[in-house]
């Protein structure tokens, strides 16, 4: 593969020049405009690197190299910079590249399918469907996964309490965490004990007997106390 009209751009005889030529005419040149700027850059990367073996360009592999690209990628561009080339091998490296793209479209749809089926899971047959979309919606809302590895657990969870599955989720749920266990439904809240005041056998409360003691114990509010009580009433 060399570039067309290598001469043209060539000032120095020997390889390797500081520099090649860049004519003016290049700015009214259609095929030049119709480049993205990647392609147009690599053109000038082109005559630079053509410069050091009078013309001529090196494989697809070390040219890849030169230009920092993948060596599918530089095929692509140089396809598009067919115009500027002269090769005989250009309908060759066409049909490869055509061949390399319907080859990395296979594997990408290949991989797709595969990530698809190993993250759905679909909603078990005693589970109404209800059930399991809000299940679905509750765990997205916690950006947490929703993989059978999760779902087993939630059936080994809801035969420890003898539920059936749909009853388990609906009570996770209803809850809105992030996970449930078993135990954390079957053991009580202790926010839930009632502590009695009074005694739980028919015999007295020994707190209130002491009270009632205490009452016969104090000493009667003299007279003048209770005179003095009443008159500050009748001010008031």
């Amino acid at each position: 593969m060399k570039i067309k009209n290598w001469t043209k751009f060539q000032h120095f005889k020997d390889r390797r020049p500081p520099w090649v030529k860049l004519y003016r005419d290049i700015l009214d040149d259609l095929e030049w405009h119709e480049l993205d700027p990647l392609a147009a850059k690599v053109l000038v990367m082109l005559w630079l690197i053509a410069s050091e073996n009078n013309g001529r360009i090196p494989d697809n592999k070390t040219l890849a190299f030169r230009l920092r690209l993948t060596e599918v990628k530089t095929k692509e561009i140089i396809i598009k910079l067919s115009h500027w080339l002269e090769q005989d091998d250009m309908t060759m490296i066409s049909e490869q590249y055509q061949s390399d793209s319907t080859e990395r479209e296979t594997e990408t749809e290949t991989e797709t399918k595969t990530k698809k089926s190993a993250t759905v899971v679909a909603c078990p047959p005693d589970v109404s469907q209800q059930i399991w979309n809000d299940w679905v919606a509750l765990r997205k809302s916690k950006k947490a996964p929703i993989s059978q590895t999760v779902l087993n657990g939630a059936i080994a969870e809801a035969k420890i309490l003898g539920w059936p599955l749909e009853k388990f989720l609906a009570e996770w749920c209803s809850r809105g965490s992030q996970g449930l266990k078993a135990e954390w439904i079957v053991k009580p809240n202790p926010a839930d004990k009632v502590r009695l005041t009074v005694a739980s056998s028919n015999e007295p409360d020994p707190a209130l007997l002491k009270i009632a003691e205490d009452a016969k114990k104090a000493a009667p509010i003299p007279l003048e106390v209770l005179a003095k009580m009443a008159q500050i009433r009748k001010q008031s």
